[in-house]
């Protein structure tokens, strides 16, 4: 048996050897191995194992160095990308095989001396018979009996050689075993999504001569380099493969088209039923179609009808950090239904010293290699945001890293996030979770069918109102496995847990079985089915499309004073408090019972009636709503802030002309912003005007007005179920927008026909009501200016309240508050008038504290009175 050089077989002879072995495939024909050395190799070193005048076996090889793009060393190699090492007919006697492998390998390692190569680099082809689809042998001859090292390290951008450091590199191979519609269905989503794209695009598709089509190639590929940045191979390389392959159909060129413009094409390598992708290029200006995925698509149902077995895209790298060049690149490879097949990459390292100096300049790439990657985190969704933000407002803010950990519909791949969280002393509340999810921690789910509403109990509440728990959706109930353990949070009729809390390792999971995002924004934005049936009579005697009729329906049966919102928010924050271990800050500066908002609607009034109501409300803050037909000018607004804390918001007027209130509030804007010098932070439309399910809201947030006060609690009925600001969710966004009930107007006496204490009574019994629920409140209180003369009684009301221990603000420092980081802030700074001070930010801050203990000292003195009266004497 003897080593004869390739030039000495004959090419016909050499093919021979290829046709019959499972091994080879087109790379190892000798047209290739004459390409491979003119553009990528200095030397070509092939070889074939003559046995008495029959070619026994064949062995490309070429010598290639620093000239060659291989950076610092020299190579002996068998296609350093184009892999096409050893191959034997399938035929061959064993003992013939066993014997003419040991030659090749003996003589390859002999020419490596020879020449002083750094390393021997072969490997296996996955597109050969032998091969594809997983079929290799695990371990390669070369390795398993001639000591090569297996695996090859990649850095950034390609190739990284060096002992004992590998990288996976993952060839992706479509199985053509199934129909068109299987396939199909193989593909990724966003594949699927991009092929129906370019179909619906017009695109058309057409595959043909490699030399025929070749020039209208390399025009898409000038275009896409100047892209991509890519550099090309020499045109010379390309019209060889044309050249030497196209006659036999083992080189062909797919086109996708835009009417008769060239989208995109790729050059296709075909042999013994594998069709190879070996470039692709694409008209940016086309890329809108998905070209680049419908050329792809085609090809593979090009190929399954021509009866080959698979469709090779090349490889990707699946253990590097996806921002790496070799990554972003070869990521497009894996969508198309590929199966990952692994590249088999061999080395001897002759001069392992040269690679091993370079590890300490490799250090960094290679801890990004070694690290734990974290899937990215999704997006938090809606529900999470909603029920983040308002636990926020109930004194467990988003921003403490230590705080509730929020999931909505977690899977069992967020049930390790959960456990970290937990271990680490973090509540998880898990709304909605998948039966995975709860299985990993014992935990059973069952679904419950029932009328709606229906009414569920908060077991902690211990006679609360905020016990009394009604939902709108359906619910689920959770029952402990063997080894769990659960403890009801919220109970059904039946006494089933609707939310069960799983304790785990420092804290645990907090189960919700209800809609709570759900509930939560149907009660504080009412019901969008209802913007369809817009009542067409006025409300108050007054025209003008309101916004109670989105609310009545959900409400029907139930009490004023029920705040089903703040009762749910409650319930949660209090079972993450009691048995999860957050740390919940008090939600009103000194932790007051309640806050109170006096503003006043302009509507034209009269400016005498803004100074008397200036003596009635004493020292509390006011914010006004500026109608565009105000008597107030800039000297006069000067005048009525001056020495006190006013804050001016709009008060838009399009009763007349309501479908035009986007042009309207456009031009009124631009009004208010030239009378006061500043912006509108703060909103009430004239006559509370609405426009369907939050209809203005949109035009609101384009001038960045912060907040409204749009709903009209009127009489102290809890309208939205809160008497506590919050964020709109819009068009499945939580917005910058907060909305907070207007919780009485000075309506009542017109509408009810109230005296004073009538209408201050009614001011009494809600700050009586919030005091008893436990659960602080803001009560906006809305006295126009110009029916102060009768309203003497509600302005009263209002001081007594702040004397009581309420927080008195303006609007806008009640979203300062809610919205800032209001666990550390002092009380906040009142707001744009241009009179606030430090001192006074200071002083609030010492009144808001002081308030409380002012209070008892109040009631104890009103009760040593009595008992002086009385001469009933305590024993103590």
């Amino acid at each position: 048996m003897r080593i004869v050089p390739k030039s000495a077989v004959g090419r016909e002879a050499w093919n021979a050897v290829v046709e019959r072995s499972d091994e080879a495939w087109l790379f190892h024909r000798g047209e290739w191995t004459d390409i491979e050395c003119r553009y990528f190799a200095e030397r070509d070193l092939s070889f074939a194992l003559d046995g008495g005048g029959e070619v026994l076996a064949i062995h490309p090889l070429y010598l290639a160095g620093p000239q060659n793009g291989l950076g610092f060393e020299t190579v002996l190699h068998s296609g350093v990308h184009r892999l096409a090492g050893y191959c034997q007919p399938n035929d061959i006697d064993t003992g013939k095989g066993r014997t003419a492998r040991a030659a090749a390998i003996r003589h390859v390692e002999d020419t490596a001396r020879a020449f002083n190569v750094d390393r021997i680099h072969t490997g296996t082809q996955t597109a050969a018979p032998a091969n594809r689809l997983g079929r290799s042998a695990k371990v390669p001859f070369v390795v398993g009996d001639h000591s090569y090292q297996l695996g090859m390290a990649f850095s950034p951008s390609g190739m990284s050689p060096c002992p004992g450091v590998t990288t996976l590199s993952a060839d992706q191979q479509v199985a053509l075993d199934a129909d068109g519609d299987l396939l199909f269905g193989r593909l990724d989503e966003s594949c699927r999504r991009a092929v129906r794209r370019a179909q619906k695009s017009g695109l058309t598709w057409s595959i043909g001569s490699a030399i025929e089509r070749l020039d209208e190639y390399l025009a898409l590929a000038t275009l896409s380099s100047k892209r991509t940045g890519e550099q090309l191979p020499p045109i010379a390389y390309y019209r060889a493969i044309a050249d030497a392959f196209d006659a036999s159909g083992h080189v062909r060129i797919a086109i996708t088209r835009t009417g008769e413009k060239n989208a995109a094409a790729l050059i296709l390598l075909v042999d013994k039923g594998c069709v190879s992708f070996l470039a692709g290029v694409s008209d940016p200006e086309t890329l809108e179609t998905r070209c680049n995925d419908h050329v792809h698509w085609e090809t593979i149902r090009w190929a399954r009808a021509q009866g080959h077995e698979v469709y090779r895209l090349g490889p990707s790298f699946p253990e590097v950090p996806r921002d790496w060049p070799i990554a972003r690149v070869s990521a497009f490879k894996t969508k198309f239904g590929s199966i990952s097949v692994p590249m088999t990459y061999a080395s001897l390292y002759r001069h392992p010293e040269k690679y091993l100096a370079n590890l300490p300049q490799r250090t960094a790439e290679l801890a990004q290699v070694a690290r734990t990657i974290e899937p990215p985190l999704p997006k938090p969704s809606l529900d999470t945001q909603i029920v983040t933000h308002l636990l926020s407002v109930f004194g467990l803010p988003e921003r403490d890293v230590t705080g509730p950990l929020v999931l909505d519909r977690p899977t069992l791949a967020d049930a390790g996030r959960a456990r970290k969280a937990a271990a680490g002393g973090r509540a998880v509340v898990a709304l909605r979770a998948s039966r995975d999810f709860a299985a990993t921690f014992d935990v059973s789910i069952s679904e419950h069918e029932g009328a709606l509403p229906s009414l569920l109990r908060a077991d902690a509440a211990a006679g609360k109102p905020w016990g009394r728990l009604r939902t709108l959706h359906r619910s689920r109930r959770f029952s402990a496995d063997t080894a769990a353990e659960l403890h009801p949070i919220v109970t059904d009729a039946d006494g089933a847990m609707a939310w069960a809390w799983c304790p785990h390792e420092r804290s645990g999971v907090l189960f919700v079985g209800t809609e709570l995002a759900g509930d939560i924004i149907r009660y504080r934005q009412g019901d969008p089915a209802a913007a369809a049936n817009r009542p067409t009579e006025a409300s108050w005697g007054i025209a003008g499309e309101r916004p109670l009729y989105l609310y009545e329906a959900q409400l029907a049966g139930e009490a004023p004073s029920e705040r089903h919102a703040d009762w749910w928010c409650e319930a949660l924050a209090d079972a993450l408090v009691r048995h999860g271990g957050a740390k919940r800050h008090p939600m009103l500066p000194g932790g007051a019972p309640g806050a109170i908002i006096v503003t006043g609607d302009d509507d034209q009034a009269f400016l005498e009636t803004y100074a008397q109501q200036s003596k009635l409300l004493g020292s509390l803050p006011v914010t006004y709503f500026l109608h565009p037909l105000t008597k107030h000018t800039p000297e006069t607004l000067a005048k009525l802030q001056k020495g006190r804390r006013v804050e001016l918001g709009i008060h838009p007027d399009a009763l007349e002309a309501p479908h035009h209130y986007d042009a309207l509030f456009d031009e009124q804007i631009a009004w208010f912003e030239k009378l006061t010098g500043h912006s509108a932070k703060t909103v009430r439309n004239h006559g509370f005007l609405n426009d369907g399910y939050w209809g203005h809201a949109k035009v609101w947030s384009k001038h960045g007005v912060a907040g409204s006060s749009n709903l009209p609690g009127f009489d102290g009925r809890a309208l939205n179920g809160s008497f506590l600001p919050g964020r709109l969710a819009l068009d499945g966004t939580l917005t910058d927008h907060w909305s907070v009930l207007t919780t009485i107007g000075d309506g009542v006496v017109f509408i009810h026909g109230w005296d004073d204490q009538q209408s201050a009574a009614c001011i009494h019994k809600v700050a009586k009501d919030i005091r008893a629920s436990g659960v602080p409140g803001i009560i906006v209180l809305n006295l126009h200016p110009q029916n102060v003369d009768k309203t003497a009684g509600m302005h009263h009301a209002a001081r007594e309240l702040a004397v009581s221990g309420f927080v008195a603000w303006t609007l806008s420092e009640c979203l300062d508050w809610f919205s800032g980081p209001n666990l550390q802030q002092t009380a906040p700074m009142p707001a744009s008038s241009g009179l606030a001070s430090s001192k006074l930010a200071a002083s609030k801050q010492l009144v808001a504290a002081l308030r409380p203990a002012a209070g008892k000292a109040r009631r104890f003195a009103r009760d040593l009175q009595q008992t002086w009266a009385t001469k009933q004497w305590p024993k103590k």
